[in-house]
């Protein structure tokens, strides 16, 4: 294989990724099911799916949030051994069956937090491991980023076709301003999104793969090793970074600090995502409000606009942490979302403005998302990156239980957010102090792994 055929084949693998992701972004769908678990009889005036307490709404996007990225470790190192492909198809396949098992668990609030908290949660953790490291396998150390931005965008942007799919399916049961559409139960929309997920994930997935024959990995070694500096001194992010081993990785204080960047600074922008029709609601007075029909308008398409809004930041971030390095691009995402928590507070209060803010939350978080895939690659290289990414991605599943909890908690102890966007600014600023004492770690050489 000559290195112009590599370079095409890592596009395949990449755009191949990009979907297998866009196939399982259910999870951030969940204000749709959440409003339909909310739902209330209109003949009756009772809640249709009264099993389910308020407080519970958010736990199966919480349980989910935190079990994708437990397992991550696991099918992270399952893929450094027996390649990407397989470990992908197997979490599609668990996606896909969770979401139709959970179609006969709905009344069951428990049975349906195994059914979607943790199978399809575990499934997602499954293929969201995988695709990054094989495509960054085929391309030069400095794409990176662009890499990482892109094939995450794609998890971001699955809520742009689930959402308005689901709403389409549920009609008014999935919120009473949603349009028609066909009008389905939650659990034949459930049944529906499984075999979608089915159909879309698998055939992506097997283009996952890593280069394998002599050929392919003589041909990608050339990739790897042109030099793109133009005789300047390489960046770091342009550099190939030494391999090492997730006990080399676990033993960093880095590996620790990445970790607690993604739980603290990622909350604020879960706490938006898995509330981002009702915080519309909240900030602007809902459609009974000053603002009526425009309210309205601008709920059925906040989960699209989330989505969009994520995928726009994951693909941007990892781009601009390319060009101007991981530490700055932190900087200024950390300044953006900070502002924009206090802007919830005093001034997002029209539609447009709380348009202008979930954009804003979920473009700094998308960013997040891929500048710090991008830097775990930069510091322990691509030989374990399965391994060591899915440790440091623990702390975004835990960012999913702090934020969609303190957003419960704000909106049922005060009736609005305030609360939740107040503690957001704290865990941010704590969030900022890590990255001003994050630096490049240093190995021994019997600990770096030898290509």
């Amino acid at each position: 294989m000559d290195v112009r055929t590599a370079k095409k084949k890592a596009w395949r693998v990449l755009i191949a990724g990009i979907i297998s992701n866009l196939s399982i972004g259910i999870l951030y769908t969940w204000s749709n099911l959440r409003d339909a678990l909310a739902a209330v009889d209109p003949a009756t005036g009772e809640r249709i799916y009264s099993e389910w307490a308020p407080t519970m709404l958010n736990l199966p996007y919480s349980v989910g949030g935190f079990l994708s990225a437990f397992v991550v470790v696991a099918a992270g190192a399952w893929q450094d051994r027996i390649g990407a492909k397989k470990v992908i198809i197997v979490g599609i396949l668990m996606v896909s069956l969770g979401a139709i098992l959970s179609s006969f668990v709905t009344h069951s609030p428990y049975l349906f937090l195994i059914t979607f908290g943790i199978i399809v949660g575990s499934g997602i953790g499954f293929v969201y491991a995988c695709p990054r490291a094989a495509a960054m396998k085929w391309f030069h150390p400095s794409k990176k980023g662009m890499v990482n931005g892109l094939v995450v965008a794609g998890f971001g942007l699955g809520a742009l076709w689930l959402g308005p799919v689901e709403l389409f399916l549920l009609g008014k049961l999935g919120s009473k301003e949603a349009p028609v559409g066909l009008g389905l139960s939650l659990e034949n929309t459930l049944l529906a999104l499984g075999a979608l997920i089915l159909c879309i994930g698998i055939p992506a997935a097997l283009n996952v793969i890593e280069p394998q024959t002599p050929e392919e990995k003589a041909a990608v070694d050339k990739i790897q090793s042109e030099d793109l500096s133009g005789g300047k001194p390489l960046k770091a992010t342009m550099k190939k970074a030494p391999n090492v081993s997730l006990a080399t990785c676990a033993k960093r204080k880095q590996t620790w600090m990445l970790l607690t960047i993604y739980s603290f600074f990622c909350s604020a922008g879960a706490l938006v995502i898995s509330n981002a029709t009702d915080i519309m609601r909240i900030q602007t007075g809902g459609p009974e409000g000053p603002f009526g029909e425009t309210v309205l308008k601008a709920i059925a398409f906040m989960v699209p606009l989330a989505s969009i809004s994520n995928a726009t930041g994951r693909s941007l971030g990892g781009i601009l942490s390319d060009k101007i390095g991981r530490k700055p691009t932190y900087y200024i995402i950390h300044t953006v979302a900070a502002l924009n928590m206090l802007g919830f507070i005093f001034l997002w209060k029209t539609p447009y403005l709380v348009v202008l803010g979930v954009i804003l939350a979920c473009v700094s978080y998308g960013s997040a998302m891929s500048t710090t895939p991008s830097i775990v690659a930069d510091y322990f290289g691509l030989k374990h990156y399965g391994a060591n990414y899915g440790l440091v991605y623990n702390g975004w599943g835990i960012s999913l239980i702090i934020g969609p909890s303190i957003s419960a908690y704000s909106k049922y102890a005060y009736g609005n957010y305030d609360f939740a966007y107040g503690a957001a600014i704290v865990l941010i600023a704590i969030s900022a102090a890590v990255v001003f004492f994050l630096k490049q770690p240093k190995f021994k050489p019997e600990e770096i792994i030898q290509d």
